[in-house]
């Protein structure tokens, strides 16, 4: 394996010296960025207001993720929007009533499952229907 890592890692280099490589690089960051990025470059996780609130939701639910109730020091817990922020008005992306606590495991966990439903499904998700999904153990493939 570390020898196919360290092969694509060098074909990557060699890719990145040529104008072709270095144009698909700059199309593959710039489609990246567009979609899955997005909520990150805009800035809006580093306002101040965001901050203020996310304080203040860690404070609220005692620092315990949402799913298990489990009690975390602060750098383990993400403030998570339960429907999509990018599916909300502006007005509502700072309703404390559409925000819980989760873990980094939780967080991937339900952005891998977000990823998977239509923006229908996601808008009408519910806290106790994540809850649901994301105490499932993830099936393994056999």
């Amino acid at each position: 394996m570390k020898k196919y890592v360290h092969a694509k890692q060098a074909n990557a280099d060699r890719n990145a010296q040529t104008l072709r490589g270095q144009y698909e690089l700059s199309q593959a960051t710039k489609e990246y960025d567009s979609t899955r990025r997005q909520e990150l470059h805009d800035g809006f996780y580093n306002t101040k207001q965001w901050k203020k609130i996310s304080a203040y939701v860690k404070s609220r639910d005692g620092y315990a993720d949402a799913i298990n109730g489990r009690l975390w020091d602060d750098g383990e817990l993400i403030v998570d929007h339960i429907i999509p922020r990018r599916l909300l008005p502006k007005g509502e992306q700072l309703d404390t009533s559409n925000l819980w606590l989760l873990t980094r495991a939780q967080h991937n966990h339900k952005t891998s499952v977000e990823k998977k439903l239509s923006e229908n499904v996601l808008k009408h998700a519910s806290r106790d229907w994540w809850r649901n999904v994301l105490r499932e153990k993830p099936q393994e493939r056999v």
